[in-house]
């Protein structure tokens, strides 16, 4: 990221980060229906169940927009899935949409000021300095404290 913004198309950036390795369980919103992308059903084993098909979405995923132009200390709620960065694409250079989801997909200029990229006013004209990362040989250690008992090194085999 910081290479990103220290770099000469930063003013001209828009960088979507998504983590999509959810697990699902964490979320308290069901996933809403969906329109489904084409007519063509999933092909699935004899025995397995195609659940809504194509037609529901999976569970919300965390996203990030960065962008000179980005709005400050902003959460959208608008409804997005994964094919709300191809609107976004689509839109910006006049294509055609590959399916029916991303055709009718709310893109994602809700993140942005759209006052400031009008007037060419970046609302970051540099990158805001990042958190440190977390990742340091203290918050990667192992607590021993807690709820439940861990079991003693060695005491558990395959």
């Amino acid at each position: 990221m910081n290479a990103l913004g220290a770099s000469p198309l930063w003013p001209r950036t828009l960088f979507v980060f998504v983590y999509d390795e959810h697990g699902g369980y964490y979320d308290h919103v069901p996933p809403p229906p969906a329109l489904a992308p084409d007519p063509i059903p999933p092909m699935v084993q004899s025995g397995q169940s195609t659940y809504d098909g194509f037609a529901r979405y999976g569970f919300r995923v965390p996203a990030v927009v960065v962008s000179p132009y980005a709005k400050r200390n902003y959460v959208s709620h608008v409804l997005y899935d994964h094919t709300s960065i191809m609107a976004m694409v689509e839109r910006k250079w006049n294509l055609p949409a590959l399916t029916y989801r991303d055709a009718n997909a709310n893109d994602l200029t809700d993140f942005l000021d759209l006052k400031a990229l009008t007037t060419r006013q970046p609302t970051f004209r540099s990158l805001p300095p990042l958190a440190p990362p977390g990742d340091t040989p203290a918050a990667l250690t192992c607590s021993v404290t807690g709820p439940g008992t861990i079991p003693p090194p060695g005491s558990i085999t395959g």
